[in-house]
């Protein structure tokens, strides 16, 4: 699905990423994206306006999605750079790291490669990162 098939105003500033797909996640909050430069030039990180993830990859609001048209109408960044999120999920820290601790979560490391904002194919982030991971016993 598209942010223009969602008549999402928060993330479809003047039409810039209405054909762009939207992924549905968790309930919190309307819009928020993720941005992953191309290029040897950082100008995401340099602006000041998004936050880091991790080394390379930037997170995004619908107070910050006004920068991200600009930056991609002066050719800054491309387009296929972002990936929308239709709501998220948070956790209080300690309520996490309990978590983790009874064996909730299956925590791996991650590096920008894996996290490839221009696919949209049929395998999923999750199931791309559980096949690097291998087989896991549940405790």
């Amino acid at each position: 699905m598209s942010i223009k098939e969602t008549r999402s105003t928060a993330l479809d500033v003047a039409g810039t990423f209405s054909d762009r797909p939207l992924f549905f996640d968790g309930s919190l909050d309307e819009g928020l994206f993720l941005v992953r430069p191309k290029g040897g030039d950082d100008v995401v990180g340099m602006s000041g306006v998004f936050d880091e993830v991790m080394k390379g990859l930037y997170y995004g609001t619908k107070e910050s999605v006004g920068c991200a048209v600009e930056m991609v109408k002066r050719n800054m960044v491309g387009l296929e750079e972002f990936r929308f999120f239709y709501g998220y999920y948070g956790w209080e820290k300690e309520q996490l790291k309990d978590e983790i601790r009874f064996g909730y979560w299956t925590v791996a490391a991650c590096s920008p490669s894996v996290i490839d904002l221009r696919s949209v194919g049929s395998v999923g982030l999750w199931e791309k990162v559980l096949g690097l991971m291998g087989r896991r016993k549940v405790r």
